[in-house]
């Protein structure tokens, strides 16, 4: 265990004794804290950045830019000419921010030997997919190949709301068949949506449960939200409703599952 007041030397000391993922979780807890007094007071953001101690703060910065967040690739698809004209960016980075999980995932998924078959879907006309993916495209296409596809229903099953088919952001096959259903959100302040997308997701987590023991749905969802007070509270009172809620890394972290 580590002590809640401990001397900085005697931490870094005994780093190697501490197990990583209870050092992950102390720190998440210790940052959402943080990060509460920094939106209510910058200045101590920008007290601690101009210390003689973070000296090495912009290049640190700066390639987490471009390392982690690709900025060079988002700035690529900025149109300079009319950004220095009208001083905007022509992109729609409302729904580059929707898609951020989405992005992030595909990446994972093809990385680690997943083939995207949305091409072969979209040129069979398929956005239904049968329980058996064999009884609609020639099996030889995808035998023995990990799989994926996005944006399609699943057959019979609905929307218990309003009884409308279900599309489901992301689908991963097992021997040919659509077995992990997926819903992908990200969420960097409070708003409705997260209620409403709570309420769905419960609805629809429980209505698989009982009709379809094939199946196995999964919520994916990520963003700064989730490290403030309310959405840790919102976070642990899911965790009754769901087998398990995952964000990008513990989905990269747990790929193995989901066979």
């Amino acid at each position: 265990m580590i002590k809640s007041k401990l001397d900085y030397k005697e931490f870094i000391g005994n780093i190697e004794n501490y197990d990583k993922r209870y050092l992950i979780a102390i720190f998440k807890c210790a940052i959402s804290k943080y990060i509460d007094k920094l939106v209510k007071n910058f200045s101590i953001l920008e007290e601690r950045i101009t210390t003689s101690e973070f000296g090495d703060f912009s290049i640190r910065f700066s390639n987490y830019l471009l390392n982690n967040l690709k900025l060079n690739e988002t700035l690529a698809g900025v149109n300079i000419e009319k950004y220095l004209k009208y001083k905007r960016i022509p992109v729609d980075t409302k729904g580059l921010h929707g898609n951020y999980p989405k992005i992030r995932i595909l990446k994972i998924l093809e990385s680690n030997g997943y083939t995207n078959i949305d091409n072969i879907l979209n040129d069979n006309g398929i956005q239904t997919l049968k329980h058996d993916l064999q009884k609609q495209i020639k099996p030889l296409v995808v035998k023995n190949k990990k799989i994926f596809c996005t944006e399609r229903f699943i057959d019979e099953i609905i929307k218990t709301k309003d009884n409308k088919p279900k599309k489901f952001d992301l689908i991963i096959f097992s021997k040919c068949k659509p077995k992990y259903l997926f819903e992908m959100n990200f969420y960097s302040t409070e708003g409705t949506k997260i209620g409403i997308n709570q309420n769905e997701y419960i609805d629809l987590n429980n209505y698989i449960r009982r009709n379809f023991k094939e199946f196995e749905f999964y919520w994916i969802t990520d963003g700064n939200y989730w490290l403030t007070t309310q959405g840790k509270s919102r976070f642990e009172n899911l965790l009754k409703y769901f087998k398990q809620i995952l964000n990008i890394n513990t989905f990269a972290e747990n790929l193995n599952n989901f066979k």
